[in-house]
């Protein structure tokens, strides 16, 4: 099984394309339709369903006789849909955007449900309690609602939802935030000095996956 997904994943996926008209609060998934695929567990067992990724928490839903349920992320090991591959990455599935045997990097894209009703606070603080609070009082699709055709034929009545994409770089077992900052604070005193150095000279664009894999070199030296 080790062997089989480190073949799956010796590739470069690109970018996440999501149009921004198509996440609403009634359809708040990666793709705009489920498509088939194939979930490799932890048990060795494979599930080839119709799929999509729930952009809330990072989840993975499939349907069963019309009602949309989820995979529990522990038991996955690699989910593929069309020629995307995604992983769970501290906790979440993750899209795979470029791998070799040594590491790989990946991006969590959630719907920003908690941008959708911050309209700020006292004194220019975010309201986060009171978004909190309007979350639980409107349908979310695939969780309040998971009767899949209901879902599709109202869809358009959702409201748009904002998304946002953070990249992490996983080698060795560990998972890191793909941002200068994010690895500075995963590393002691000594090894961010070197990060540091490793950076100078270096045109690190930190929003492209295929330019994140050159840090691999860092961890792996």
């Amino acid at each position: 099984m080790k062997h089989l997904f480190i073949t799956l994943l010796i590739s470069f996926s690109g970018v996440v394309n999501i149009s921004a008209q198509q996440i609403t609060t009634l359809w708040p998934y990666i793709y705009p339709e489920f498509k088939e695929g194939t979930v490799f567990m932890v048990d060795q067992e494979k599930l080839t369903s119709i799929l999509n990724i729930h952009l809330k928490e990072g989840r993975l839903h499939f349907i069963d006789r019309g009602i949309i349920k989820e995979v529990l992320n522990k038991d996955i090991v690699l989910v593929v849909i069309d020629n995307d591959n995604y992983m769970v990455v501290d906790g979440r599935v993750m899209k795979v955007m470029g791998s070799e045997k040594r590491g790989f990097i990946s991006t969590l894209v959630l719907a920003d449900f908690d941008k959708l009703f911050d309209t700020g606070g006292a004194y220019g603080a975010s309201s986060s309690s009171s978004a909190t609070m309007k979350l639980t009082s409107i349908e979310i699709g695939g969780l309040n609602i998971t009767n899949h055709m209901q879902l599709k034929e109202n869809r358009a009545d959702g409201i748009p939802l904002p998304i946002k994409q953070n990249h992490f770089l996983v080698t060795k077992g560990k998972i890191y935030p793909a941002t200068r900052r994010g690895i500075l604070s995963k590393l002691d005193k000594e090894r961010a000095k070197e990060f540091k150095q490793f950076l100078k000279g270096k045109n690190i664009n930190w929003s492209e996956p295929q330019s994140l894999m050159e840090l691999l070199d860092f961890f792996n030296n």
